[in-house]
């Protein structure tokens, strides 16, 4: 493995070999670089290094915006327009609690490998607890839209709370999970 350094300012780390005349992260000086020492395992960090909660966290981000904006624009036609707006949102509702709860389940690993523990962190518990207050939403998108349909403006209005309430637990999601990002992660 290659020897890496670390920015004193800014944090930022990379292999020494590849440090020119300044940082590429904030652009100071290169002598603002130190000698750094990865605490995690070969393995931890190859894990981390393949990003894949932070990747599975856009699509249900991406499905319940998109959601929104389709049962809403589908307000705005009526006939044929409509129902293929609606019947788009009914498809997409579907998959949210699966992409969801594939998002969750690769938070608790990422958790897992990042902290070593999620019961000891107060961060970890309140995601855990929104993540599956998340999925309870999803899951109940569903069940609205198929069982009792979008056609009318109750059931519409219920769709687009649920999806609201998704958003808004996806938000308060990834402001708990930037307040961690920072944290050194306990060793090897």
């Amino acid at each position: 493995m290659a020897k890496m350094v670390r920015c004193k300012v800014c944090g930022y780390v990379m292999p020494e070999g590849k440090l020119r005349d300044k940082c590429p992260a904030c652009g100071v000086a290169a002598k603002a670089f130190e000698p750094w020492e990865d605490p995690l395992s070969e393995q931890r960090r190859r894990a981390l290094t393949l990003d894949l909660h932070p990747i599975a966290v856009h699509f249900p981000t991406a499905f319940v915006v998109s959601l929104i904006v389709i049962f809403v624009v589908g307000l705005a036609f009526r006939g044929g327009a409509a129902e293929l707006f609606l019947c788009a949102g009914r498809l997409m509702s579907l998959f949210l609690p699966l992409v969801v709860i594939l998002a969750f389940l690769l938070g608790v690993k990422d958790g897992l490998v990042r902290f070593r523990s999620v019961q000891r962190s107060e961060v970890l518990k309140k995601k855990v607890l929104f993540g599956l207050l998340y999925f309870v939403f999803a899951l109940a998108l569903p069940l609205v839209v198929w069982l009792w349909g979008v056609a009318g403006a109750a059931p519409l209005a219920v769709a687009l709370a649920l999806s609201a309430a998704g958003l808004a637990c996806n938000v308060v999601l990834s402001l708990l999970g930037t307040s961690v990002l920072s944290s050194a992660m306990p060793g090897k």
